[in-house]
């Protein structure tokens, strides 16, 4: 072939993926642009809410309701955390109410594990409130460097909320919390969110993939699914400060003190809550589902020319409120949770040691 015609060839090929490049960039704009119609959409559904701000108040304000108070038939199936020979005398002689709340989280810890949320290597943590008679509030923690399929009731660690690690969990002797064992970006999230709520006992705090990729964009959560429709007007946003100074601590404490039932931190990952270990996993990982729901949904959006349909919100907050109400269904994981340990039980038989 001469070199006029290889030259010829190759400015056809270049052509063909000019123009394949325009109709892309064409197609793309076209579909962003129907998005955005159907973001802007969903937020004039909301009366007077055109800052993102306003429209979370207004939403957590009309979806302020009780989760789940009429399910009274919650898990008739009971699975059991606590070991028979462990209900008179645990292995680290710690009272009864404080050995169930270690062998509740270290299911949870296991839990999060199976449903693939807990294998990140970066400081995940989950934190359990313990009330001591006698002696107030503390909170148990796995040891930074355990691996969530790792945490037994017996390895986690004992803090107050002034910082100090219980060393001697016989005698309540305490020290300051060092970086050796305790994971400090995580003690001040569990003091502030303890403090601002008292009916939340138990945090979750993880780093799942889609959550990292919803909580960096300005939208942030988008009812793209059902999972998303459970937590309706439930999911604040703080910047995530890396200094974790005081006023990141404060940020958190009014992102939750609200009754809101988990907060995403900007760039960075989640933070779920609840009543009790069932209730902040079920809100963890349909956290979780709703954001991989929406990462595939934009995609398809963006790419296939698909628009996303977007529910009115005044419709999403009288649904929010029949589905808490509802006597048939629980949002809290009691439902779930009897399943959970049984499930934890049978794949990692040594949580509760």
């Amino acid at each position: 072939m001469s070199d006029n015609a290889a030259n010829y060839q190759n400015l056809i090929r270049f052509g063909g993926l000019m123009l394949c490049s325009f109709a892309l960039t064409s197609t793309l704009t076209s579909n962003r642009k129907r998005i955005s119609t159907a973001l802007m959409s969903l937020k004039g559904s909301v009366p007077n809410t055109t800052d993102r701000s306003q429209m979370e108040s207004t939403m957590t304000a009309d979806c302020n309701v009780p989760v789940s108070n009429n399910q009274v038939l919650k898990g008739p199936r009971k699975a059991e955390v606590v070991r028979p020979e462990h209900k008179t005398s645990n292995p680290i002689k710690v009272s009864a109410a404080e050995w169930k709340v270690r062998c509740e989280l270290a299911a949870t810890y296991r839990s999060l594990f199976q449903f693939g949320l807990g294998g990140d290597m970066a400081a995940q943590c989950v934190m359990s409130r313990v009330t001591d008679e006698g002696s107030g509030d503390h909170f148990v923690s796995h040891a930074w460097g355990d691996f969530f399929e790792e945490v037994t009731a017996s390895s986690l660690l004992k803090f107050d909320f002034e910082g100090n690690r219980i060393t001697d969990l016989k005698s309540g002797a305490k020290s300051t919390a060092l970086p050796d064992v305790s994971n400090m970006g995580c003690l001040p999230v569990a003091t502030a969110i303890f403090k601002a709520r008292p009916d939340v006992n138990c945090v979750i705090h993880i780093h799942p993939l889609a959550v990292m990729a919803v909580a960096g964009l300005e939208e942030g959560l988008l009812p793209c699914s059902q999972a998303a429709f459970f937590l309706h007007g439930q999911v604040s946003r703080e910047e995530y400060d890396f200094s974790y100074e005081d006023s990141f601590e404060d940020g958190l404490a009014n992102g939750f003190r609200n009754g809101k039932r988990a907060m995403l931190l900007n760039h960075h990952g989640m933070y779920a809550v609840g009543r009790n270990a069932a209730e902040a996993l079920f809100v963890a990982i349909h956290l979780n589902q709703a954001c991989e729901v929406q990462v595939r949904t934009m995609a398809m959006a963006d790419y296939g020319g698909c628009t996303p349909i977007f529910p009115d919100g005044a419709l999403l907050t009288e649904q929010y409120k029949d589905m808490m109400a509802s006597p048939d269904y629980s949002y809290d994981g009691s439902r779930e949770w009897p399943g959970v340990v049984r499930k934890v039980i049978r794949e990692h038989p040594d949580f509760n040691t």
